[in-house]
């Protein structure tokens, strides 16, 4: 009887991991300089950022218990990092949008 409930719990264990991301993103997306970026290239970078951070968090909610904790701290660290980076771009690009708005 044992036997018979270990092959549902196997398959759907089996299910679980399919639907997981194989690997993390590579690369981060590159932001633009927020001071020159037009706001069509700051959408488009907004979007790269969003869509590489969530493969990021994606990964490490299915990976999480599998990896080395250094591993995880790192995909971490790059997520935050490409955050970041959009955050001081959009700061640079609203600064200069307010500028040229009072002028």
């Amino acid at each position: 009887m044992k036997k018979l409930l270990v092959l549902p719990a196997l398959f759907l264990a089996a299910n679980t991991w399919a639907s997981c991301p194989a690997s993390m993103p590579q690369e981060a997306p590159a932001v633009p300089n927020g001071q020159t970026a037009s706001i069509e290239e700051m959408h488009a970078a907004q979007q790269a950022v969003s869509h590489y951070v969530a493969g990021v968090e994606a990964y490490l909610d299915c990976r999480s218990a599998s990896l080395h904790p250094l591993v995880h701290n790192r995909a971490v660290y790059l997520a935050e990092t490409a955050a970041e980076s959009w955050n001081t771009a959009l700061h640079s690009f609203r600064q200069r949008e307010n500028m040229l708005a009072t002028n």
